[in-house]
């Protein structure tokens, strides 16, 4: 070999090298990034859940969970649910009651599709009973100075410090045969938010067979899509305590039970898409009720099919006390109802003459 030869072929092998990734010492190739370990979940070894969980915990399909009493996903901890799983609350009152809590600082993770719902229900599941079981309950950090302690278990409490907190993820959830009174003024609902924070992404959710309120919300920003409630026994989305986020497309059927929509509080959240349609038995409050003095709320693109108020003379929209109304308006809404009974209770005329000013708002 020559020695021009043997100069050509060092050429094309230090070429070659430079092509792989190689270099020289004065110009070293770049040390990639290491990509951060993903946070390490632990699947129980038993199904049923009690206590305090911390960590990450993860819930697969592939099992049936049981909730046996509280069971709390504790401050700085996470609770993953795949998709298509099943978790069920054991019977039980007072404090034996199987409920689900995320604490503020915690995270649910349960992220279903609409082929794969994540279910929370009952244990015995071959009836559909209000009643069997608690429900679940998120504690965050958007509260304001009228949220109260979690009035079920004042060991929860919303803290004021992130109005955007996030919680986590509900999405394509059913809670069924939920609902529980723990004593005077405790019940547990289905579904119940106190200070939670508009980063948790709640999306698809169906409540069905509540004995309380299907939705219940205390203060905070968190906002809902997609929510379906039927069949509970007080009301079926109730609104406390400043809570200023927005619920889109909202679908409620009252059949027993109370007021489709209760507002209380200094509160004026905004509904944008929804149907709510009472049933001849419904009991009282009609289908939007503005509870107390200091209420407001923003309705638009939805109607309020009311069928209801015959006996208690409770109207589509009624109220009891004042309505703060320059925090009302009403656009694009349509009520259908019996002569007398579009607007009933304290606030009527007023609640009345803000609708008719609003745009493209029709009664029937």
């Amino acid at each position: 070999m020559t020695n021009f030869t043997k100069i050509i072929l060092s050429a094309a092998a230090i070429a070659s090298l430079n092509g792989c990734g190689g270099g020289s010492d004065s110009d070293p190739a770049p040390t990639p990034t290491p990509t951060p370990p993903s946070t390490s979940c632990i699947t129980p070894s038993t199904v049923t859940l009690a206590g305090d969980l911390t960590g990450c915990t993860l819930l697969t399909a592939d099992k049936e969970w049981e909730l046996d009493g509280l069971v709390v996903v504790t401050t700085g901890a996470e609770l993953r649910i795949e998709a298509g799983t099943t978790i069920k609350g054991h019977d039980g009152t007072g404090d034996a009651t199987s409920y689900l809590v995320v604490d503020k600082g915690a995270k649910i993770m349960a992220k279903g599709t609409a082929a794969k719902p994540i279910i929370f229900t009952s244990l015995d599941t071959s009836a559909k009973e209000v009643g069997q079981w608690g429900g679940v309950t998120i504690i965050g950090n958007a509260g304001n100075e009228q949220v109260q302690p979690y009035e079920v278990n004042t060991r929860f409490v919303a803290e004021r410090t992130n109005m955007s907190d996030n919680s986590g993820v509900l999405k394509h959830v059913k809670i069924l045969n939920s609902g529980i009174t723990m004593a005077e003024d405790k019940e547990i609902n289905g579904l119940s938010f106190v200070g939670v924070g508009s980063g948790t992404i709640v999306e698809d959710i169906t409540i069905d067979y509540s004995d309380d309120d299907g939705v219940e919300i205390w203060g905070g920003t968190v906002n809902l899509t997609n929510v379906t409630i039927t069949h509970c026994t007080d009301d079926y989305f109730d609104i406390d305590d400043g809570f200023s986020g927005t619920v889109k497309n909202l679908t409620i059927t009252t059949t027993t039970g109370n007021a489709g929509i209760e507002m209380s509080g200094q509160t004026a959240a905004t509904f944008d898409g929804f149907t709510i349609t009472t049933g001849a038995t419904q009991a009282k409050e009609g289908g939007i009720y503005f509870k107390k003095d200091g209420i407001g709320g923003h309705f638009k693109n939805g109607s309020v099919i009311h069928n209801g108020g015959q006996v208690t003379a409770h109207g589509a929209i009624h109220s009891a006390g004042e309505a703060t109304i320059a925090n009302v308006s009403f656009e694009n809404v349509t009520l259908t109802s019996a002569a007398g009974l579009y607007f009933t209770g304290d606030s009527a005329a007023a609640l009345e003459a803000k609708f008719n000013t609003g745009t493209g708002n029709t009664k029937n």
